[in-house]
C-alpha cells in the first residue's frame, strides 16, 4: 500500500510546512510507502493528482478549498480513483466543516488513520468539476479576487473587506434554469448550485445532501434595494434554520442548463469558473473520501 501526500505550501498560513515530517510519520504507520508533493503553481496540484490515481492506493492532501477543488478536478476526469484524505489548511474551510472533517492537523490525520470512507457527489460545469459550490452574482468573487498577502496577513477579515464592496457592485441578472421536467426564469442578484452545507464559512444550508445525486439551485429574488436586502434576509432566515425562505426560488435537479443574459464569471469551490451560460450535472457518488459517517437524511420537504 502506498500513498502520497499533496500539499500547498502557501495555503492559510503557511504552517503546513512545519508539519510535514509529522505527517509522513504518522500516515507510515499505515501506508508502506509515503511520497511527498509540495505544489509549485496554481495548477500543478491538478495534473499530479491525474499522475497520482494511477499510481497510489490514497490521496491525502493539506490546503484550503481551493486546493480541495484542483484535487477533485484531476480524481474525476480519472476511471481509477483513489480515496481522498484530506487536511484543511485554508482560510474559510466550507469543505472540511460540510464533512466534519477536523480543521486541525492532528484531528484530520486521525479521521485518515481510521480508514472509514464516505461516497460524496461531483458536480460538472461545462467542462470543468466541482465539490461544493457553483454560483454567480453578489460577494461570489470574493474568494478568488482576493489577494493571497490580504488574506495572510487578515484571514477572513480580508474576504469580509472586499465582499463588502463587491455586495454593493454586483449586476442583477436574468437568469433561466432549464432541467428535464421544468423551467423557471427570475431576475437574480444571487444564483447558487449547492452541494454543500455550509459556503463561505455560513452553516446556511444545513438540510443540504452531500451524495443524493441532486443539486439544491437557489434564486435570491430580486427587491427595490436591487436584491441585496433579499440576500440578507435569505441568509439569516436559512441560518435559523427554515427550510425555506419567500426571498428565494429553489429547486433540486441533477441535470440542468443554466442561461444568463452576460458574460459574469462563475466562482466555483471558492475558484474562478466559467463565464456566461453553463451546463451542470450531477455525478453521483463520485468520489470517495476520508470522512466520519454521516446520519442518512430525510428527503422528506426537499
Amino acid at each position: 500500500m502506498k500513498c502520497i501526500f499533496i500539499y500547498n505550501p502557501v495555503s492559510g498560513r503557511g504552517q503546513i510546512v512545519n508539519q510535514v515530517k509529522t505527517i509522513v510519520k504518522r500516515l507510515a504507520e499505515v501506508y508502506d510507502i509515503v511520497d511527498t508533493y509540495p505544489s509549485k503553481s496554481s495548477n500543478d496540484i491538478t495534473e499530479a493528482t491525474i499522475k497520482a490515481c494511477q499510481e497510489y492506493d490514497a490521496i491525502i492532501f493539506a490546503g484550503g478549498d481551493g486546493t480541495f477543488n484542483e484535487v477533485a478536478m484531476g480524481v474525476a476526469a480519472c476511471k481509477r480513483r483513489p480515496p481522498l484524505g484530506y487536511i484543511p489548511q485554508g482560510t474559510t474551510n466550507d469543505i472540511a466543516r460540510n464533512l466534519r472533517i477536523p480543521r486541525n492537523v492532528k484531528g484530520a490525520l486521525k479521521v485518515i488513520l481510521a480508514g472509514k470512507t464516505i461516497k460524496h457527489d461531483v458536480g460538472k460545469i461545462n467542462d470543468r468539476y466541482f465539490v461544493y459550490v457553483a454560483a454567480i452574482g453578489a460577494c461570489t468573487g470574493t474568494s478568488y479576487t482576493t489577494r493571497h498577502e490580504e488574506k495572510r496577513l487578515l484571514g477572513r477579515l480580508a474576504y469580509a473587506k472586499n465582499g463588502i464592496n463587491e455586495f454593493f457592485t454586483s449586476p442583477l441578472s436574468k437568469v433561466k434554469v432549464i432541467s428535464d421536467d421544468k423551467s423557471i426564469e427570475a431576475t437574480a442578484p444571487l444564483v447558487l448550485v449547492l452541494n454543500s452545507i455550509s459556503v463561505g464559512g455560513l452553516p446556511f444550508n444545513r438540510y443540504g445532501h452531500l451524495n443524493d445525486g441532486l443539486f439544491d439551485v437557489i434564486l435570491v429574488n430580486n427587491d427595490k434595494s436591487k436584491g441585496r436586502l433579499n440576500i440578507i434576509k435569505f441568509f439569516v432566515s436559512r441560518m435559523l434554520g427554515m427550510r425555506k425562505a419567500k426571498e428565494a426560488i429553489a429547486l433540486h435537479a441533477s441535470k440542468f442548463r443554466i442561461e444568463i443574459d452576460g458574460e459574469q464569471t462563475w466562482c466555483i469551490d471558492g475558484e474562478e469558473g466559467p463565464k456566461g451560460s453553463v451546463a451542470i450535472e450531477n455525478l453521483h457518488s463520485h468520489l470517495t473520501i476520508f470522512a466520519p459517517k454521516r446520519k442518512a437524511r430525510s428527503q422528506k420537504n426537499r
